[in-house]
C-alpha cells in the first residue's frame, strides 16, 4: 500500500480551502513535501474521476469540480485505486498446510473489513475535513 490516498486527501483540502481559485502542482507539492510529478499523477486520477479540473494559461491550476461538501472520501478512494487490503503478490504454497487456506480465509475477512471501511469513508465529506483543518489550525 502506497500513501496515495491520503496524498490525495491533502491536495484536494488544499484546493477547497481555496475553493474557486487554481493552485499548481508545486504549490501542492511543497505542502505535501514531494515532488509535483507526484501529485500530477493523482490529479490525473482524480480529474479522470471528474473530482478535479484543470485551467491552463497564466492563472492555470487545479481547482475543485464541484463543492466539497458533494466529494465524499469513497469516491476519492475509489479515484485512487489503492486497495488497503491486498494479499501478497505471489501464490502460497499450496502443498502447506496455511499455503492452501490463508488466501480463501483472509478474503472473506478482507471483503467484510472493505465493506465497513468504504461504509466509513462514504459518512465523510471533504469539507468535513477541511472544516476540521481550520479548526485545528487555531489551536
Amino acid at each position: 500500500m502506497t500513501s496515495r490516498f491520503t496524498v490525495a486527501i491533502h491536495i484536494l483540502s488544499l484546493l477547497s480551502l481555496r475553493e474557486g481559485k487554481t493552485r499548481t502542482s508545486e504549490e501542492l507539492a511543497e505542502s505535501v513535501n514531494t515532488n509535483p510529478v507526484v501529485i500530477r499523477k493523482i490529479l490525473s486520477l482524480l480529474k479522470n474521476q471528474g473530482i478535479v479540473r484543470n485551467q491552463m494559461g497564466p492563472n492555470g491550476g487545479y481547482y475543485l469540480a464541484k463543492p466539497a461538501t458533494e466529494i465524499n472520501l469513497k469516491e476519492i478512494y475509489e479515484a485512487i485505486d489503492e486497495k488497503i487490503f491486498q494479499m501478497h503478490s505471489k501464490s502460497p504454497n499450496k502443498k502447506c498446510i496455511c499455503g492452501h487456506a490463508i488466501q480463501p480465509i483472509l478474503t472473506k475477512v478482507y471483503d467484510k473489513a472493505q465493506k465497513v471501511l468504504e461504509e466509513e469513508l462514504g459518512c465523510t465529506n471533504l469539507d468535513s475535513i477541511t472544516r476540521e483543518i481550520l479548526s485545528f489550525s487555531k489551536r
